[in-house]
């Protein structure tokens, strides 16, 4: 049925194996080598991409060493990610360097600071009834200062400036 007389089952033009041959050759026509090379019939009995052994000694000149590493390609890549990073955490990190950051050049205070709590050397900023030091507050989430609010009466809407200055003011 539709079978031809060629038994290339319909298909016309040169077989796959035939054309990659040319390819690979045409491929390592131009290329510079130390010996020459010759084309071994394995591969082409096999089907396959023609096999070249090389006919010249090809160990490295003396004094070279050839070394390689035997780790996968992946994991060392990983490897120097990591050390990459570690060297530059501690090379911007001095000693007398603290872990808060730096300060900001053009005096304003930063909109997140940080949560202290209370503690024995902020008294000045303690207010009497509440307990809550401003810092205290300033690091208090909205909701939790909402759930305060809402605790003593007072209308839990507004900013958190606005939230925070309506408890100093229940509280004083």
């Amino acid at each position: 049925m539709g079978a031809d007389a060629s038994g290339s089952g319909g298909r016309k033009g040169a077989s796959p194996a035939k054309s990659s041959e040319g390819r690979t050759s045409s491929l390592l026509a131009g290329l510079p080598s130390r010996g020459n090379f010759t084309e071994s019939d394995i591969a082409s009995s096999m089907g396959g991409l023609k096999v070249y052994i090389c006919l010249h000694d090809t160990t490295p000149p003396e004094g070279q060493v050839v070394k390689t590493d035997t780790n996968n390609i992946l994991i060392r890549a990983l490897q120097l990610n990591k050390h990459k990073s570690e060297a530059k955490d501690v090379s911007c990190k001095t000693p007398g360097e603290s872990s808060r950051g730096k300060r900001n050049l053009d005096g304003k205070n930063p909109s997140k600071r940080p949560n202290i709590g209370s503690s024995a050397g902020s008294s000045a900023h303690e207010e009497s009834s509440s307990g809550f030091s401003e810092l205290t507050l300033q690091s208090f989430t909205v909701e939790k200062l909402r759930s305060l609010l809402k605790e003593r009466g007072l209308s839990p809407k507004g900013k958190k400036d606005e939230l925070i200055a309506r408890l100093r003011e229940a509280s004083g």
